[in-house]
């Protein structure tokens, strides 16, 4: 299976098998029978969403033998065009505990979007096996700057407020 994914300059084309799960809650907004059934414009009006989205992923990326995949980011200065290809991504993430909500801000700002940093990343031989530079982002990977492999865990606690000017 190969799965590509597209954004300005930058595409990611893995053929590998992604297991990916995804929890998303706001509380009881989400629970409860009415889930099925369509909410008429009095029921939608009752449900404030107050408490926000939580993401709790695991992901397990596997190459497999002769797997070939690749991460390319173009960057174009000038005329030119470079890549920073990351080579054969693997591994397993876990990562809980990223909320989003709204929340009121200072006075002076008024609400603001309140971004929770995750309470645990983990990670398992989570890393890509060769990175490089080149003109051609489908070329054979000519010069490799080295490789990255995380093994353990990282625990955080903070928050980023996002507002608009």
């Amino acid at each position: 299976m190969r799965t590509c994914l597209r954004a300005f300059f930058m595409s990611i084309c893995i053929p590998l098998s992604v297991s990916l799960g995804l929890m998303l809650s706001s509380g009881t907004a989400l629970a409860g029978p009415s889930l099925k059934a369509p909410l008429s414009d009095e029921e939608l009006g009752g449900i404030s969403g107050q408490a926000g989205i939580v993401l709790n992923a695991h992901l397990e990326l596997s190459t497999g033998l002769g797997a070939e995949n690749r991460i390319s980011l173009g960057f174009k200065v000038g005329a030119n065009t470079s890549y920073l290809l990351l080579d054969k991504l693997s591994g397993t993430l876990d990562l809980l505990g990223l909320s989003l909500r709204a929340v009121a801000g200072p006075a002076e700002v008024g609400d603001v979007i309140e971004l929770t940093l995750p309470s645990f990343l983990g990670f398992k031989d989570f890393g890509v096996k060769a990175i490089g530079v080149q003109a051609d982002p489908l070329a054979p990977l000519s010069n490799s700057l080295g490789q990255i492999q995380l093994n353990g865990s990282l625990q955080m606690q903070g928050q980023v407020l996002l507002w608009s000017r």
